[in-house]
């Protein structure tokens, strides 16, 4: 999407960029291997199945290979639509970092920008279950000054990310006692008690 790059680079230095991961497709992997297990083995046992609920003999009635045919296409057209549902919010998420702040961007019709100052910061968290550590994939939770931390989901090399973002918060804090200092020593600010 690069959106927030077009927009930050002509005006600020974009410090990082976080990329996604594309992981979000497994759960439609899974969802077709699931479904499409779940749909042959009824295919296989259709007779069976069938005489165990209508007590009847021979062939199955209902579950005929028309029917089953049907089923296993709105199981493709199910996988089809969580695969381009997982793409779009794939591609509908941006997160960059300048010197100043961390500005997230999430969706395609009705879009949200999250700007998040670097000078709030308090704390940054990395969250990963077992999978997502095989795949460096992560959950970067951003504690400001604000109710609550905000969450971003589903990126790719979080704990560099984190580590990235919180040198940008040390170099700010740094700047600002140094300037702080500069004018206590210039006398233009009284010395703090």
């Amino acid at each position: 999407m690069n959106t927030l790059e077009r927009k930050y680079s002509k005006s600020e230095r974009i410090i990082a960029k976080a990329k996604f991961s594309g992981t979000v497709y497994l759960r439609s992997i899974l969802l077709a291997a699931l479904l499409g297990g779940v749909i042959a083995a009824v295919w296989v046992f259709k007779d069976s199945i069938e005489h165990a609920f209508t007590k009847g003999e021979g062939a199955a009635v209902y579950l005929t290979d028309d029917v089953m045919r049907w089923a296993l296409l709105g199981a493709g057209i199910a996988v089809l639509i969580s695969f381009f549902a997982h793409g779009l919010s794939l591609y509908s998420k941006e997160l960059i970092v300048t010197e100043d702040k961390v500005v997230f961007r999430t969706g395609v019709l009705a879009v949200t920008n999250t700007t998040i100052p670097i000078s709030e910061i308090v704390i940054i968290e990395t969250n990963q279950n077992f999978f997502q550590r095989i795949f460096n994939v992560g959950t970067v939770s951003i504690v400001s000054d604000a109710e609550r931390p905000y969450k971003i989901k589903g990126v790719k090399s979080a704990d560099r990310l984190t580590r990235r973002i919180m040198k940008q918060v040390a170099d700010v804090k740094k700047e600002s006692e140094r300037k702080k200092m500069q004018l206590q020593l210039s006398g233009f600010v009284p010395k703090s008690r």
